[in-house]
């Protein structure tokens, strides 16, 4: 009894460890860094996974003045399993119109890579890879710029800014299930009626669905 006795009365004295320990702090923030040092080191282009085959798009961009760039989806390594072939090409669209559309498009990009805490990136010559989300939302840009009438690219432009991921990703799954010039060139012309016609269009919210093989950052909510 007489021990029960002395427990009772230390208990009060007993000092709780504090919440806000320095070396606790410091353990979280050196383990947030090393966190955010290797999803920096694990990603190579606009946010394509550091993996052998990812599933993503390349953009080629060659280094004469007016030779075409092309848009390539590479399925990666399980993409023949999958029945599909290792890559097709998307898209093919004129230095001219590339031009366009290559600054804000970085731009759109680069600004969610930094919410990720990932590395930027910039067009050079030769192979881009993107990941494979950023570059459906690409292609989607990428489609209605090329088919649109010159007087309309900027009206394109600015539209494709305005709409939120999985509207892009949604226009990009219409023209992949119909990949012909004139489903292109319907989203050309609905691009082209500017930011608040398009994005007053029923364009469901909904997710977009996966591809095969992929290591997306960037997953439609």
């Amino acid at each position: 009894m007489m021990a029960a006795a002395m427990r009772k009365t230390s208990a009060p004295g007993r000092k709780r460890a504090s919440t806000a320990d320095p070396a606790i702090v410091n353990s979280r923030e050196a383990i947030e860094t090393a966190r955010n040092s290797a999803r920096k080191a694990a990603v190579v282009g606009f946010g394509c996974p550091a993996v052998d085959w990812p599933h993503h798009i390349r953009v080629l961009i060659p280094g004469g003045r007016g030779e075409d760039i092309r848009l390539v989806e590479d399925f990666g390594i399980l993409g023949h399993s999958a029945g599909r072939p290792d890559e097709l090409e998307r898209c093919v669209i004129s230095r001219l119109r590339w031009n366009a559309m290559a600054e804000t498009a970085k731009q759109d990009m680069n600004a969610k890579l930094r919410e990720k805490s990932l590395p930027t990136s910039r067009w050079q010559t030769g192979d881009n890879k993107v990941e494979r989300i950023l570059g459906t939302e690409l292609l989607t840009l990428a489609w209605a710029v090329a088919a649109a009438e010159e007087g309309d690219v900027a009206a394109v432009i600015a539209t494709w800014v305005s709409l939120q991921s999985a509207e892009r990703l949604w226009l990009a799954g219409r023209v992949l299930a119909n990949p012909n010039e004139r489903v292109r060139r319907g989203l050309a012309l609905l691009m082209s009626a500017g930011p608040t016609a398009a994005t007053q269009s029923p364009i469901p919210s909904g997710p977009y669905h996966k591809g095969t093989g992929g290591l997306p950052l960037f997953e439609a909510s």
